[in-house]
C-alpha cells in the first residue's frame, strides 16, 4: 500500500469495498471447447490443428520462428516467462482471439501486432511496456485490454478508434494524460486509470455514457466537475487519494452507484445530495477532514458499509437510525465522546461499529 492504514481500515479496504479492493488480476476464463497443447514440439507435429497453445511458465526468453506456423491459433498463453520482445512477424497469427502474455519483460510491441485483427482479449499486464503501437486502433474487434503494471507514459490517439472495447485497464502506469477523443469508445464499460499521474479530470470521459466502472484513484486531481452526473450508469466510482478541492454537489444524481471510494481526498464536507444515491452499498471516506455528515445520509436505504476512519467527527446525525441494512460502520480515530458513542450504538443496534 502507498499509505499506511489502520488494521480496521485495511479490513474494510480489502473486504467490503470492491472498488478499493479491485482484483490485482482480472478473472481469466478458459474455453474448454479448445484442445490445449502444452508442448511446442507436439504442437508442431500438427500445426494447423492447434487452436490453444499454452507455453506459460516455460522460462522462455524468446519465441522460435515456428510460432507463426499455427495459422488457426485462437488462444495463446505466454504468461510467466522471460520474454523481452515478440517476433517481428507475430502479426501472422491472424486468427488469434485471446493473448495471455502477462508477467514477462516486454518493453514494446512489434508493428505487426496491430495485424492481429481478430484479437478480442489481451492480458499484457506486469511487463515493462513504455508505449503502444501508434496504429493500435486497428484492432477493431478488441473488447478487453489489460495493461496495468507497466510504464506507459502516453496512449496513442488511435486507441479511441476501438469500436468494441469494453474494458481498458491502465492502472499503475506513468500516464499524465489521456487521448482527447475518448468519446468515440461508445462501448466502453470499465475504465481503470488509477495509480498514474493525471492532473485533471479528462473531459471526454463525460461522453462515455455506458461506463459502469471508473477508477481515477491515486492521481493528481483537484476538481471533479459536476458534469460527472451525466455518467448515469456508473456503479463503481473511485476517486481516492486525490487532493479534491471541489466535489460535485449533484453527486446524488448517480442513481445506480453502488460503491463510492473517497479515501484520503482532503474532503471537508460531503454534499447534501449524497442522500440521493439510492443504490449505494459501500461508502468509504476515511483519512479526510470531515467534521459534519449531512443528515441526508439516512436516506441511503441500501447502505451496508461506511468507513469514516480518521476524520474530525464528533457526532453523527440521528438519521443514521434509518440505515436498516447497515452492517459495518468504521468511525475510529475521530472525536466521539463516550456519550456520543453510546448514542450511536443505540441508533444502530444491529451494526458492527468500530470506534
Amino acid at each position: 500500500m502507498i499509505f499506511k492504514l489502520t488494521n480496521i481500515a485495511l479490513v474494510f479496504y480489502f473486504v467490503l469495498s470492491s472498488i478499493q479492493a479491485q482484483e490485482l488480476s482480472p478473472r481469466i476464463e478458459t474455453d474448454k471447447s479448445l484442445k490445449e497443447y502444452k508442448d511446442l514440439a507436439t504442437a508442431l507435429q500438427e500445426p494447423l490443428q492447434v487452436e490453444f497453445l499454452n507455453l506459460s511458465k516455460g522460462r522462455l526468453k524468446s519465441l522460435p520462428p515456428t510460432i507463426t506456423s499455427f495459422k488457426n491459433l485462437k488462444r495463446l498463453d505466454l504468461s510467466h516467462n522471460e520474454l523481452k520482445v515478440l517476433p517481428a512477424n507475430f502479426g501472422e497469427l491472424k486468427n488469434l482471439e485471446v493473448l495471455y502474455i502477462y508477467n514477462n519483460q516486454l518493453t514494446s510491441l512489434p508493428n505487426s501486432f496491430v495485424e492481429l485483427t481478430n484479437l478480442k482479449e489481451v492480458f499484457i499486464y506486469r511487463n515493462k511496456l513504455k508505449s503502444l503501437p501508434a496504429n493500435f486502433g486497428e484492432l477493431k474487434n478488441l473488447q478487453r485490454f489489460y495493461a496495468f503494471h507497466n510504464v506507459i507514459t502516453n496512449l496513442p490517439e488511435s486507441i479511441c478508434d476501438l469500436p468494441n472495447i469494453k474494458v481498458l485497464d491502465f492502472h499503475k502506469n506513468e500516464l499524465t494524460s489521456v487521448p482527447k477523443n475518448l468519446d468515440k469508445m461508445k462501448s466502453l464499460r470499465e475504465l481503470y486509470l488509477n495509480i498514474n499521474k493525471i492532473p485533471e479530470f479528462p473531459p471526454d470521459i463525460f461522453q462515455l455514457t455506458n461506463l459502469v466502472v471508473l477508477d481515477l484513484s491515486y492521481n493528481k486531481l483537484t476538481i471533479i466537475p459536476d458534469s460527472i452526473i451525466v455518467l448515469k450508469k456508473l456503479e463503481k466510482l473511485d476517486l481516492s487519494y486525490n487532493h479534491l478541492t471541489i466535489f460535485p454537489e449533484k453527486i446524488g444524481e448517480l442513481k445506480f452507484l453502488r460503491d463510492l471510494g473517497l479515501y484520503n481526498c482532503d474532503l471537508v464536507t460531503l454534499p447534501e445530495s449524497i442522500g440521493g444515491l439510492d443504490s449505494l452499498h459501500i461508502l468509504t471516506a476515511p483519512f479526510n477532514k470531515l467534521k459534519i455528515i449531512p443528515p441526508t445520509i439516512g436516506d441511503l436505504n441500501m447502505l451496508e458499509g461506511i468507513d469514516f476512519t480518521r476524520n474530525e467527527l464528533s457526532s453523527l446525525p440521528e438519521t443514521i437510525a434509518k440505515l436498516k441494512n447497515l452492517k459495518k460502520l468504521y468511525i475510529n480515530q475521530n472525536y466521539f465522546s463516550d456519550a456520543e458513542k453510546e448514542k450511536i450504538r443505540m441508533l444502530l443496534p444491529k451494526a458492527l461499529i468500530s470506534f
